[in-house]
Parts: C-alpha cells; structure tokens; sequence
C-alpha cells in the first residue's frame, strides 16, 4: 500500500501560504508629504517606522510633537514623540544642518504632552556629517526619518530649479502627437 501524502502536502503549503502573506511587510516609504497615520516613513534594517500622530508644522520650517512607532521583526513596538527643525544651505541666519530629536513616550497621545526632556538628537551637517548631540544615541532609524521630514536626499521632492514639481493640470499649452506645443 502507497502511503497518501497528497492531502497533507496541500494542508501544508496553504498553512505556509497564509502565514506568509499575514508577515508581507511593505517595501515601500512613504514620504511626509503624501503620509497618513500608519503608513511606513521609513524602513531601516528591519524595523518599520510608522506614522502614529501627524506633525505640528513649527515656524518657520519645523515638525513638532509627531509621534512614530516602531515596528521590528521581532514583534516589539516602541512610541517616540519626535522633532525635527529643517535648514537650507547657505540660507542667511540659519544653521548649516537638520535637527532631528526625540524621546520614548509610552503612547502615540502622549506625543506633544510634555516639553523639554529629550533623550535623543541628530544634527545631520549639509557636509554629510551626523553629530549626536542628546544624553542618549539616537535611533539607528533617525537619520532616515529626518531625511524624509526635511525632504532631502530620496525624498527631495523639488526639480532642478528649487521648486516644488508642478502638478498635471488641464490648463495652458499642451502637446499634440508630434511634440509640438499647441495653445488654446
């Protein structure tokens, strides 16, 4: 008698299936601008940060009192309120670096709750240098987020001119078939 292994075989693989497709994690960041609560800001090694409270616009280029989690693969979630104060380059008067800096807060409300008390800070220098400046090392994922809150690096998200990429619109020239600008 054969031994009937074609049932179990199945059971299996779909058992595997569903469980695989229950820890897909996203491959995708989703820069600030476009991010809602719980979309991933970034993916660092193998932790996720996730959008947990949206950001404060500051006067006159900061983020405060947002809150993130971590996600890692290990299972552990942790809440941080985070900060950033974003600069440009050769801006007069303004620093020649990002500021990004936190805290652990045991709940995404808590974020904005408390002032001062930061345990954690990042100046990210337009030289490509990163100082830690806080009483604790910053997150490994801190200088990613900070790209992303201050649109540099991957998430730069002007053209060549220093102007916000324009939207599709309806109006004003267009193009026919052969490339050549017709008005209206």
């Amino acid at each position: 008698m054969k031994p009937r292994h074609g049932l179990g075989a199945v059971v299996l693989g779909a058992s595997l299936g569903l469980i695989s497709s229950c820890q897909t994690a996203p491959t995708q960041e989703t820069a600030i601008s476009e991010a809602k609560i719980g979309d991933v800001l970034v993916i660092s090694d193998d932790t996720q940060v996730r959008l947990s409270q949206p950001f404060r616009p500051g006067t006159p280029n900061g983020l405060y009192d947002g809150a993130v989690t971590t996600m890692s693969e290990s299972g552990q979630d942790q809440h941080f309120e985070v900060n950033a104060v974003c600069s440009m380059p050769d801006l007069p008067g303004w620093p020649s670096y990002d500021n990004i800096y936190g805290k652990p807060i045991a709940s995404p409300s808590d974020a904005g709750s408390s002032g001062g008390e930061t345990k954690w800070q990042s100046l990210l220098r337009f030289d490509g240098t990163v100082s830690a400046e806080g009483p604790e090392a910053s997150p490994e994922w801190a200088e990613r987020l900070a790209q992303n809150l201050c649109r540099k690096g991957d998430f730069d998200d002007t053209n060549s001119n220093g102007q916000e990429n324009q939207k599709l619109t309806l109006d004003g020239q267009s193009l026919d078939v052969n490339n050549k600008p017709t008005a209206k």
